[in-house]
């Protein structure tokens, strides 16, 4: 995995490998393995198990009115549709 670093982070590993005479790839590498658990944990977002979504439920009773304003509006569209059409005829 190839990544690209920002200069001061170039420039702070180039400096770290002169004086722990470790290559960049292996500072690298020990670096990750002792602070990236902590840095994971830290930065990680706690969720609680009850809570799924942070979204907030719907006030009570709009999910029932946004039922019937769809069954409406069903009921709309299949009667336009029905009324777009031709008379039947056994000539077709």
């Amino acid at each position: 995995m190839s990544i690209r670093l920002d200069d001061d982070l170039a420039d702070l590993l180039a400096q770290g490998a002169k004086r722990t005479r470790q290559k960049k790839q292996n500072l690298v590498r020990l670096t990750l393995r002792r602070y990236l658990p902590e840095v994971i944990e830290r930065e990680s977002v706690k969720i609680s198990p009850a809570q799924i979504t942070t979204l907030a439920p719907w006030p009570r009773g709009a999910l029932s009115k946004a039922y019937k304003r769809a069954g409406k509006s069903d009921e709309r569209l299949e009667a336009a549709a029905a009324a777009a059409q031709g008379k039947p005829s056994w000539e077709d």
